[in-house]
């Protein structure tokens, strides 16, 4: 079936009230309106009848519309659909999700509304939008920060931070939630430091372990907060002759390949630690040691929620 394009009058569209791009940058804008007024509009806008009023609202197309607008024309190109809430809402997130200008916190607070308003999973949202569910996870991550945080937090797909708060860098800050002051000089520190998200990350791990010592933290910088990203954890008790021994029969020539061992691969380590860590008997603790083993605790955890972050970044 043709698509049939008409002419719509501009005065006759109005915008979607719940459209997920906030800001439209001026100058951009401006310069879309210049390329109109020379050009005209080559690619029409979609639009959705407004029935009983004469009207049209925009499905898709809300920047080229406000720049038409600028542009002093009478009439664009509309694309006339019938189109029902959820096709729309999707519609509008696949277009902004496709846009590198928008804002990471405007594409978070749209991804948030068709959660609510379809009542769809992160897995069924990121199905119907053609993406991955950790990254509609991180996405919707932003909405943890407090506002003013997340309001700067900019898109720099494999490109320099070069001073300026990337999705990356956030997904660190948010683990200082809890102390809303320090986190804001954090995010001063990623600025004025131009921090890389391997700094962030090492400082926001260091300040967690010894939050007494954040002042003198943000007064420091990498190197000097590397002695504190490394926990002391009690030795692993000694391993069998057996579990790295390789056994060769007398009559096989001597190998020269490296033993396996089962550090060899770094989740055989990460499996032995939860091993160890079911064998602990708190029954059997003294009080002194269930302190101890607290701590020791808390430190793993937050070595390891930073790791978690390293190794599922993009």
């Amino acid at each position: 079936m043709a698509v049939e394009v008409r002419m719509i009058p501009v005065s006759q569209i109005v915008e979607d009230p719940e459209q997920p791009r906030r800001d439209m940058d001026p100058e951009s804008l401006q310069g879309l309106a210049d390329s109109l007024r020379q050009h005209g509009m080559l690619q029409p806008i979609v639009v959705k009848p407004l029935h009983n009023v004469n009207m049209y609202q925009i499905v898709i197309g809300e920047r080229r519309w406000r720049a038409a607008q600028m542009a002093g024309l009478f009439e664009i190109p509309c694309i006339v659909r019938e189109v029902d809430p959820e096709e729309a809402l999707t519609d509008q997130l696949i277009e902004n999700l496709q846009r590198e200008d928008l804002r990471p916190i405007d594409r978070a607070r749209a991804l948030q509304i068709a959660k609510t308003k379809l009542g769809l999973s992160n897995r069924d949202l990121a199905s119907r939008l053609g993406i991955s569910e950790r990254m509609v996870g991180y996405m919707l991550e932003l909405l943890d920060l407090p506002e003013e945080i997340a309001e700067q937090v900019v898109s720099r797909p494999n490109r320099p931070a070069e001073g300026a708060i990337t999705e990356k860098h956030a997904r660190f800050l948010k683990q200082l939630n809890e102390m809303p002051e320090v986190q804001a000089q954090v995010a001063e520190k990623i600025k004025s430091d131009r921090l890389n998200t391997d700094e962030t990350a090492k400082l926001v791990r260091a300040i967690r372990m010894s939050p007494e010592r954040a002042e003198e933290l943000l007064r420091g910088s990498a190197p000097d907060w590397a002695e504190w990203t490394s926990p002391e954890l009690p030795p692993l008790p000694e391993e069998e002759p057996q579990a790295t021994a390789t056994i060769v029969p007398p009559s096989a020539p001597p190998s020269t390949a490296p033993v396996p061992t089962m550090t060899s691969h770094p989740a055989d380590t990460v499996r032995r630690a939860i091993e160890l860590l079911g064998e602990l008997e708190p029954a059997q603790m003294t009080p002194e040691q269930r302190v101890e083993t607290v701590e020791v605790l808390r430190s793993l955890l937050i070595v390891a929620e930073t790791l978690i972050d390293q190794l599922m970044e993009e």
